[in-house]
């Protein structure tokens, strides 16, 4: 946590965000967080964008999970207009209780889970917590920890693994780091101008993607032990994701012995939104087949 207060302080420089109606701060134990809703008293399903992604670009998938669950929508903090406060040091533990808080919150009782990358770990590490919580866990492009690292050390740039010069780069750095970033997460042959103005528009108008404090919190849980066999799981891996190139997508079942991997071979580093409606039947078949059980 020794660089956090690097992002506080530019932070509270960007004033208040840009909220929409429909999407509101929330008032959380873990501090303000930004959370969509479509309400209803459908089965639940929870997730959150993969910074620099904010909810916007889950538009598409909320409106087609939205026919069969209630979707909840929500960014961790220092992703969008999620500010972390003093104290997040972006650990499993942490990130996991967020999801758990949440879910009390908003008088959730059960529900799916749909996470990405390194979002994943915190939703393995929720149904560690709290397996009675959560009918199924779905993952995208969440390889195990030391393969995480792996792709850290490959991908991520070095200067911001280090405390306070990592977050001073990434003050500067921002808006390039999250443009640049889907060139190397999505296929050659994608158009990337609406994943990049949809972040670009996210940070100028108080949105946040504070990656180097991210991946120093990651860096400190290498040595974790992650592992559930108790809720049932499904990874979906994206094979045209240059920056996974080298990755193997089997090392989630370090993690999660029993799930399923499926392969979507189109797609890059967010298949859950390069491929929604391929990727909403499969969630609505994988919770039938667990709520027939």
């Amino acid at each position: 946590m020794a660089g956090n207060f690097i992002d506080l302080i530019r932070l509270r420089a960007k004033g208040t965000p840009d909220l929409r109606t429909n999407i509101k701060l929330v008032k959380t134990d873990y501090g303000n967080l930004r959370v969509f809703d479509s309400g209803g008293q459908k089965p639940v399903i929870v997730s959150a964008p993969d910074g620099p992604n904010v909810i916007e670009h889950h538009e598409k998938l909320i409106k087609k999970l939205s026919k069969q669950f209630r979707v909840i929508c929500f960014e961790f903090p220092g992703v969008g207009y999620s500010y972390p406060i003093f104290d997040h040091d972006y650990s499993f533990n942490r990130s996991a209780k967020i999801i758990i808080n949440i879910m009390d919150i908003l008088k959730i009782d059960r529900a799916v889970l749909s996470f990405s990358c390194s979002n994943g770990f915190y939703a393995i590490r929720a149904a560690e917590l709290a397996p009675e919580r959560f009918i199924h866990l779905f993952a995208s492009q969440t390889p195990s920890i030391r393969s995480m690292k792996s792709w850290t050390d490959s991908t991520i740039p070095k200067i911001l693994t280090y405390p306070i010069v990592g977050q001073m780069i990434n003050a500067f750095a921002e808006k390039k780091l999250a443009s640049k970033w889907y060139k190397a997460a999505l296929p050659l042959t994608t158009d990337k101008t609406e994943y990049q103005s949809i972040a670009l528009n996210s940070l100028n108008n108080g949105g946040c993607f504070c990656l180097s404090s991210l991946v120093q919190g990651l860096k400190r849980e290498v040595g974790s032990v992650l592992i559930n066999v108790e809720v049932p799981s499904t990874q979906v891996w994206g094979n045209l994701d240059y920056s996974h190139s080298r990755t193997d997508n089997r090392t989630i079942l370090e993690h999660l012995p029993n799930c399923e991997i499926i392969e979507f071979d189109e797609c890059g580093h967010f298949p859950e939104l390069e491929a929604t409606d391929k990727y909403v039947q499969l969630v609505s078949k994988r919770v039938k087949q667990v709520s027939v059980l």
